[in-house]
C-alpha cells in the first residue's frame, strides 16, 4: 500500500510538463527548419508513410514552413503533391476528414485547413524516431 501514493505522486508530477507550450513551439520550428531543407518527395522517401491522411499531414507542413499560404485549400495540396511527383488523393474530402479526425489538420473555414500542434508533434515524432540520418539537429 505505501508504494500506491508514491506513484500516483509522480504521475501527477510528469502532467505540467506535457502541458508545456515552449517545447512545443520550438520543437514546431525545429521541424518547420527541417522541412524546409528538403524537397517533398525526399521527405516522403524519408518517412514512407503510405496513407493520404499522413501524406496531407508531411506536405501540408512542408507547404506551410516554406512559406504556403495558411490556411491552405486543396487546389494547394493538389499542388504540393504534383511537386513531390506524388498522384494527388482521389477522395480528398475522406482523407482531409481523417487527418482532421487525427487532430493533425484543423479545418479554418469549410474549404480551408492548417497544421494543428498535435500535426506538427506527429512530425516531430516521426521525424527524430527514423534514425540519425532523419533526426532534427
Amino acid at each position: 500500500d505505501d508504494v500506491g501514493p508514491p506513484v500516483e505522486h509522480s504521475a501527477r508530477s510528469g502532467a505540467p510538463h506535457e502541458k508545456d507550450a515552449l517545447p512545443g513551439s520550438s520543437s514546431e520550428d525545429a521541424v518547420k527548419a527541417f522541412l524546409k531543407e528538403y524537397g517533398a518527395a525526399e521527405l516522403l522517401n524519408r518517412l514512407r508513410w503510405d496513407s493520404y491522411p499522413e501524406k496531407i499531414l508531411l506536405l501540408s507542413a512542408w507547404f506551410e514552413a516554406r512559406g504556403g499560404t495558411v490556411p491552405w485549400k486543396s487546389a494547394d495540396m493538389d499542388e504540393v503533391f504534383k511537386q513531390a511527383k506524388e498522384k494527388p488523393p482521389a477522395n480528398f474530402p475522406r482523407d482531409i476528414k481523417q487527418a482532421i479526425k487525427a487532430a493533425w489538420i484543423h479545418p479554418i473555414t469549410p474549404r480551408t485547413y492548417a497544421v494543428t500542434r498535435t500535426g506538427w508533434n506527429r512530425l516531430t515524432e516521426a521525424l527524430t524516431s527514423k534514425g540519425r540520418d532523419a533526426a532534427l539537429h
